[in-house]
């Protein structure tokens, strides 16, 4: 019988002899993160934005915003909303409550990173315009255009790389006045025109999957699939633990697991976060 028709008839007996060679089916050792990759700057028409991919996963974040009033018991506090989508061809298997349910728990971990590793601050006071009167209210939308596996890594890379090109509109209010300069406006060196963003944090999630007595770091969509837990850690530049998210499983995650993939996230947070920065270095 063929590999792939072996796969399809008898998936856990697959992963089972794939894993006993310390190997998965794409070559990588059980520890090893896939490869990622950004591009920062892919939709002109977004304040900020970014194309994400870690292997096959692969999420599109945009920036968008608006000024508006804040609110009474705040009233140097801006407001940050998140929201994710999959887009059709994301993953051939969603359907109705599950597809949903993702989605969700997709949107929960990259809003509670966000916030946890005061990306844009505490309070949120750098998206004041005038205290009390305007402020700046951005929403980052991802999209995942391809869902093979530890979604919620792709999408928080994404949002947070789009949030570090967010450049918003020359601002000012002038006898009460708000006047709120063209978005994408460029100087004559082709700068963009307005304030770009003041980044607190570069917060990363890594994912990791219990299959057995097997450990698997950033799984495929296959392997979660066949998977027991999976436990989403995220990690900031300082060493910090963010958070640390489970989403449903047969089973679990004990003390020693978390402790592992806290770990495994520790080891993998300097690549994945040089993927975000590269761009601010060149």
């Amino acid at each position: 019988m063929e590999r792939a028709a072996y796969e399809r008839l008898y998936p856990r007996e697959s992963l089972e002899r794939t894993l006993a060679t310390d190997a998965r089916a794409d070559g990588r050792p059980l520890g090893r993160a896939r490869a990622r990759a950004c591009a920062r700057g892919t939709a002109e028409s977004a304040l900020g934005s970014a194309l994400v991919k870690h292997g096959r996963t692969t999420a599109l974040a945009g920036v968008r915003g608006s000024v508006t009033t804040p609110d009474a018991t705040a009233p140097e506090s801006g407001f940050l909303d998140v929201r994710v989508e999959f887009a059709p061809q994301a993953n051939g298997e969603e359907r109705g409550g599950d597809g949903w349910a993702r989605r969700d728990a997709c949107a929960a971990t990259v809003r509670d990173a966000l916030r946890s590793a005061e990306v844009l601050g505490r309070d949120l006071s750098d998206l004041c315009v005038e205290a009390g009167n305007y402020v700046w209210r951005l929403r980052v939308d991802v999209v995942v255009l391809d869902d093979d596996g530890a979604v919620g890594d792709a999408a928080l890379t994404a949002a947070v790389a789009a949030l570090r090109d967010c450049v918003l509109p020359e601002t000012v209010v002038t006898r009460g006045k708000l006047v709120v300069g063209e978005s994408g406006a460029v100087d004559a060196d082709g700068v963009r025109k307005g304030t770009p963003l003041k980044i607190r944090s570069t917060p990363v999630c890594l994912t990791t999957a219990l299959f057995g007595e097997h450990l698997l770091v950033d799984p495929t969509r296959r392997e979660e699939a066949l998977c027991e837990c999976e436990v989403s850690v995220v990690l900031t530049e300082d060493g910090m633990l963010r958070g640390v998210f489970k989403s449903g499983g047969e089973v679990e995650a004990t003390e020693e697991i978390l402790m592992k993939c806290i770990a495994a996230a520790r080891l993998q947070y300097a690549a994945s976060a040089k993927v975000i920065l590269d761009d601010d270095e060149a």
